[in-house]
């Protein structure tokens, strides 16, 4: 069973599905009632291979492990060490950026990981092999970044 979470292309609520390879039924929003109909091969041999929100076949794999609450660990821990080292408090200066370091570096290895759209940013949890997934890249991100702020702005990318 996958679980996905996205966007409504419609309405852009939030929504999860439960997925089973074999019957890929469509999708329905909780908010507008869109019917979105992922493609029949979109997943392959448990693996998903094409995004079942939108057209895009350019997936990566991330820890599923929110990234605000890794900078916020890492914010509370500079700021708490800033203290210590204001009153000069070295060793619990230390102490605290090690504690910080070790808290987050923790967390970032129990947590699991998951299949991720760079279009749409979907995400898939439930997959059972993501090893050999593509990493994050930052070009392809960038792409659809920068597509996002044309359609945005409202102008086709031949005009600019």
């Amino acid at each position: 069973m996958i679980e996905v979470n996205y966007h409504c292309p419609e309405c852009s609520a939030v929504n999860n599905a439960a997925v089973r390879e074999g019957g890929l039924a469509p999708l329905s929003c909780v908010n507008c009632d869109a019917q979105l109909v992922p493609p029949s091969d979109a997943i392959l041999d448990g693996r998903v291979v094409h995004c079942l929100v939108c057209p895009s076949t350019e997936l990566y794999v991330r820890k599923d492990f929110s990234q605000r609450t890794g900078v916020a660990i890492v914010v509370v821990g500079l700021g708490a060490s800033c203290i210590g080292w204001f009153y000069r408090h070295f060793q619990v200066t230390y102490a605290i950026l090690f504690a910080t370091a070790l808290l987050d570096a923790g967390l970032y290895l129990l947590r699991g990981s998951l299949l991720q759209c760079y279009r749409c940013q979907a995400e898939y949890r439930g997959l059972a092999d993501l090893q050999g997934g593509e990493p994050f890249r930052l070009e392809t991100h960038e792409k659809y970044r920068q597509q996002a702020a044309r359609l945005a702005e409202g102008r086709p990318a031949s005009q600019r």
